[in-house]
């Protein structure tokens, strides 16, 4: 018969490669809404000459928010958190989780959009994809925070990776403002790199599945506030839910959230490090998939970028050689 300490190790063993699977399925699910994005962006209404350049991925940004804040308060009405919502939101935690809202929304996620827009959804994703570095950078200024050689060296290499994989357009004439949308990918990783700065404080205390939905609401609000009136894209926004595009954004929004919600399960079964280092291997998906579906082929400057950028976040997430070891996890 197994001890008390051999059944409590097999169990915590369990519930951390539970942990390492959501965090996989985080990172698989998070390329497949790039994909999906990336469609609905040559789609009606989004695809209208007459449209600015700009104007459709901040729409666009807009519906993908709020489907996913829709469907994370369905989730937690689901789950019965529901009531931590309004708790959360008039805490302290939720002026920096209103923070948060502002970098991942606003900012990142319409940066995201601009990018897929312009430079297609594998770029996009490999440039966004070094936002752990950018977030480790920003720690130093924002939390005072020591980098060691190991995060130092991960977030050159995020660097190198990001130059050699956005140095050159693969098709001027598919991507005519392939350059711009390197650097709304860029804005977009600053902004998710900010989000993990604020967003880490706050998670320390609040659920995460209820900050997640907090934050994916506040975004939302602000878009409608702030955003879509000064683009005057309200037009825009109530003729893209009536276009048959909106079921793609609808399958994007689900598929949204089970990313987020997977994250959120790998950060606390299986430990930030791990989880982030599965996570930021949507970029690599992005490529496969892309590659599967739409039979793009990737240059070889994106895939050796992407594969630099991708060991550098690894690096700066932590030490690799831990990440191979399970920790122990005790309920």
């Amino acid at each position: 018969m197994k001890d008390i300490g051999s059944l409590t190790l097999e169990r915590d063993l369990k519930y951390a490669k539970k942990g390492i699977a959501y965090s996989l399925i985080s990172g698989v699910t998070w390329g497949i809404d790039a994909l999906l994005l990336g469609y609905v962006m040559t789609q009606y209404p989004f695809n209208d000459t007459k449209v600015d350049l700009i104007v459709a991925p901040l729409v666009g940004a807009c519906i993908h928010t709020g489907l996913s804040s829709f469907l994370t308060i369905l989730y937690n009405l689901f789950t019965g958190k529901i009531k931590e919502f309004a708790r959360c939101l008039f805490s302290k935690m939720g002026i920096f989780i209103m923070i948060s809202a502002i970098c991942s929304g606003p900012l990142a996620m319409s940066g995201y959009l601009l990018g897929i827009n312009m430079a297609g959804a594998s770029y996009t994703a490999v440039i966004t994809s070094t936002y752990p570095a950018i977030g480790a950078a920003l720690a130093v200024i924002f939390l005072k925070e020591k980098l060691n050689k190991r995060t130092l060296m991960g977030i050159l290499l995020c660097v190198v990776g990001a130059i050699g994989a956005g140095y050159a357009s693969p098709t001027g004439t598919v991507h005519p403002d392939f350059y711009l949308g390197i650097i709304f990918a860029v804005v977009a990783a600053l902004g998710w790199g900010l989000e993990g700065v604020f967003g880490a404080y706050a998670m320390d205390v609040v659920d995460p599945e209820i900050a997640i939905s907090v934050r994916q609401t506040l975004s939302f609000v602000m878009y409608l506030i702030f955003v879509i009136p000064f683009i005057h894209g309200f037009d825009m926004l109530f003729e893209a839910f009536t276009a048959p595009s909106m079921l793609v954004f609808a399958l994007a929004g689900i598929i949204c959230s089970v990313s987020y919600v997977t994250w959120y399960f790998g950060l606390s079964m299986t430990g930030v490090g791990r989880a982030m280092a599965l996570n930021i291997t949507y970029s690599i998906w992005v490529i496969i998939l892309d590659w599967m579906i739409n039979g793009t082929m990737a240059s070889p400057n994106l895939i050796i970028g992407c594969l630099v950028i991708v060991f550098g976040s690894i690096l700066v997430s932590g030490n690799p050689k831990e990440m191979i070891k399970l920790r122990e996890y005790k309920e």
